[in-house]
């Protein structure tokens, strides 16, 4: 019996037991649905990721001290350290920063709406990319004369007021037990941020005021608890951190003390996507179990074929058929078997993914690779779970065999 002839018969064996042959495949339908699904949805998880930190901006960096190393009073960054970075650093840099960071509440006539509230400079525009929709951002005479002054987003202006045109009105702010008057003087295009899309996902609202004006809130003096900097196209991040660490380090008398730390856009990308990529790989592994329970399916009904089919076995080799014949022939019934399971289980892990992705809003990366793999896969389940069954089959004795009921 060639390879043909041992396709047409396992064919036909399956399509006579047609309800029992679905059944022994949805264990690799299962299996390779459920598994196809996971790693798209990790791929376009990632994939969209990737995307909003692109926007983020590559040579973004941010730099704070290292709380886990207990900073004293002398270890926080100064204005001072701000200037001899602009300075040291002139030809590398784009745009610095001192940043201080809060949250708060705005009193609205709904409810209270959770914002984080910013303090910056007047170049912070060019650090973070923030769409002006009207009015401008800050100035140079809001940071010296310390205004009260604020810049916010389309999201808080609409929930606010329920309207956009909102330059010259005011917002309460409560902060720390104190109630800030803020003159929204810009309003900016809210920007999307990784599973913005996603249903209760809820991401406060950034708003910005100047720097000075939130040092005198806070009270703190000439601390600054944050540096955020924008490098020059070409420039190697790494490496200028490390020197713009160095020369804190001088300033401070800690050399070699690990007292600062050093954020990356690139860096906190790759923690990312490497979380992402453990999660997937989990998930997709716990999924996968099924596809050994489905293997085993395979095994046992196999086997029950084997024995009904017993005599049929008996009648083949009397009339010629060889060792090699009969393991063809149930080899090839187990891997059809798993094969047209392995491509029901791929129809349905794309149809789940993309039903999933219409829920997170994040689009599925469904990939050539994944569904190749899915199939060898299912193909190397029938072959290794069906060698047994086989083999059991090709060395039955013809003349007992033939004996049997």
């Amino acid at each position: 019996m060639n390879f043909i002839e041992s396709v047409k018969v396992a064919i036909n064996a399956i399509w006579v037991n047609k309800m029992r042959s679905l059944l022994t495949m949805l264990g690799i339908i299962i299996g390779i649905s459920s598994v196809i699904a996971v790693v798209a949805i990790g791929q376009g998880s990632q994939s969209a990721i990737g995307k909003e930190f692109e926007q983020f901006g590559v040579n973004r960096a941010f730099m704070s001290t290292n709380w886990q190393e207990t900073p004293t009073d002398r270890d926080y960054f100064t204005h001072g350290d701000v200037d001899a970075i602009k300075e040291a650093f002139s030809d590398r840099l784009a745009a610095i920063s001192p940043s201080l960071q809060d949250s708060g509440k705005i009193v609205s006539k709904k409810e209270l709406q959770n914002i984080s509230l910013n303090g910056v400079n007047e170049i912070y525009n060019k650090i973070e990319t923030i769409e002006m929709m009207d009015g401008r951002f800050l100035m140079e005479g809001d940071m010296k004369a310390k205004r009260e002054v604020v810049v916010i987003d389309e999201k808080t202006a609409l929930e606010v007021f329920g309207r956009t045109n909102v330059l010259g009105e005011r917002i309460l702010v409560q902060m720390r037990y104190r109630n800030l008057s803020l003159v929204i003087v810009g309003l900016y295009k809210t920007p999307k941020v990784p599973f913005s899309n996603v249903a209760n996902f809820e991401q406060p609202s950034n708003i910005y005021i100047p720097l000075t004006t939130m040092e005198k809130i806070l009270g703190i003096g000439d601390r600054v608890y944050g540096i955020e900097l924008n490098l020059e196209k070409d420039t190697n991040v790494q490496d200028t951190l490390k020197e713009i660490v160095k020369l804190v380090e001088r300033r401070h008398g800690n050399v070699g003390k690990n007292k600062y730390r050093t954020y990356t856009a690139e860096g906190e990308l790759e923690m990312v996507n490497k979380i992402t990529g453990i999660m997937t790989g989990v998930i997709g592994a716990i999924a996968a179990i099924s596809l050994f329970v489905g293997g085993i399916g395979v095994m046992n009904i196999m086997l029950v074929s084997v024995t009904e089919r017993t005599r049929e076995i008996g009648i083949r080799k009397a009339i010629g058929a060889r060792h090699k014949d009969i393991l063809m022939q149930f080899l090839v019934e187990a891997v059809i078997i798993s094969v047209i399971g392995g491509i029901i289980g791929t129809v349905l892990g794309i149809g789940f993914s993309l039903l999933i992705s219409m829920f997170i809003k994040i689009p599925p990366g469904v990939s050539i690779s994944t569904i190749m793999i899915a199939w060898l896969f299912s193909a190397g389940v029938g072959i290794f779970f069906g060698i047994y069954p086989a083999n059991k089959a090709a060395k039955l004795d013809p003349i007992e065999a033939l004996r049997y009921e």
